[in-house]
């Protein structure tokens, strides 16, 4: 059986990776001929991308060619057993791809591990996110034969328009996670972690007053891992900011003494499943995450993690595992058990091969 993934984003993008990419070795072990339409190829993905400096010169360039690269890989779409659109097809216009899309290949699975049906309120006012159409996703999810959510609440709101949606949540492999030892870690300041994309830096920077207070009581350094290091603003705040890189991500966040994950109380956010603190999680790092929507249903509060949700939480939390080595590492033990037991491809897997043959009956 083949089935034919269409990526939105490069293989380094975290979708594309842990929510296709990841599972090609396992599909092919269990009878699934899986293969992967990108935007573009990878090299030039790149250059136009993820090394631009944001010019719109690249970007039209880069959106003209993956339109044209995405038409052509549609209109091959009978060759598969079974389709998955992978966020969207193309991100801006209406669903035109899409509604060809069925007349090449009814065999429509919808993926999503953000809610791309609103707006967050991140996302820039620029000519190109003036073109999105954010009711898209609507059309896609009823024509679909099966629907996968990485969380409930997309999977509630998929619901809305088909009865065929299983929640599929984010999973790693964990043997690319190897937990630092367990000897006594170096002397020096406690490194207060955070990774994410440039959208999300805004969360970081929210918690700036409580990681000011700290450092001026406790030693601490904050190391901040993301494409947009250079725009981090923390004053008063020792900073170690540093680009996020595919080959070295995992290496850089083991770093960590104690990981942040500090979000939005919104409905975007609530409805997101919060991958970098599986990633912490996995690697042993104790963590503190913003008790918003999935963080707060993936974390026992004192027993996998800690959960704050005011500035004082916040402080008392990070105060607390900055004083006590003992709880960081009974934390960073049961934080991996918990993704051993629930989030990995081995754990997930399953639910993905079932879908995608009963989409193909």
């Amino acid at each position: 059986m083949k089935v034919l993934f269409y990526l939105l984003d490069g293989d380094t993008n975290a979708s594309s990776r842990h929510r296709v990419l990841q599972y090609f070795d396992w599909l092919e072990q269990h009878g699934i001929a899986p293969c992967a339409s990108r935007p573009l190829p990878q090299a030039l993905y790149q250059r136009l991308v993820e090394q631009s400096r944001g010019q719109t010169r690249d970007k039209a360039s880069f959106y003209a060619l993956f339109f044209a690269s995405r038409l052509r890989d549609v209109l091959r779409a009978d060759r598969a057993d079974v389709v998955v659109i992978q966020r969207d097809l193309f991100p801006f216009g209406p669903p035109l791809l899409e509604r060809l899309l069925r007349t090449r290949n009814p065999r429509i699975v919808y993926d999503t591990d953000d809610a791309t049906y609103l707006r967050p309120s991140f996302t820039p006012r620029t000519p190109f996110q003036r073109l999105r159409a954010w009711d898209k996703p609507i059309e896609v999810v009823q024509h679909a034969r099966w629907v996968t959510a990485a969380t409930q609440p997309i999977a509630d709101w998929a619901s809305r328009f088909t009865a065929n949606v299983s929640v599929v949540p984010m999973a790693l492999d964990l043997a690319d996670y190897r937990p630092r030892p367990s000897t006594p870690r170096p002397a020096g300041p406690i490194v207060l972690g955070w990774a994410g994309t440039t959208g999300g830096l805004r969360y970081l920077e929210a918690l700036g007053p409580v990681l000011r207070d700290l450092a001026q009581r406790q030693p601490i350094v904050v190391r901040a891992i993301s494409g947009g290091y250079r725009r981090l603003h923390l004053p008063g705040v020792p900073l170690e900011a540093c680009p996020w890189r595919a080959a070295t991500a995992i290496q850089d966040i083991a770093t960590f003494d104690v990981g942040l994950v500090p979000l939005d109380d919104s409905p975007f956010e609530r409805a997101k499943f919060p991958f970098k603190l599986l990633q912490y999680l996995a690697l042993g790092i104790p963590s503190v995450a913003a008790r918003v929507g999935v963080a707060g249903e993936v974390l026992e509060h004192g027993r996998t993690g800690l959960l704050a949700s005011t500035p004082d939480e916040w402080r008392a939390a990070l105060e607390h595992l900055i004083a006590d080595a003992a709880l960081r590492r009974r934390l960073g033990v049961a934080g991996r058990e918990l993704v051993a037991e629930r989030y990995t491809i081995e754990r997930v897997g399953p639910l993905l091969l079932d879908g995608l043959r009963a989409a193909a009956r």
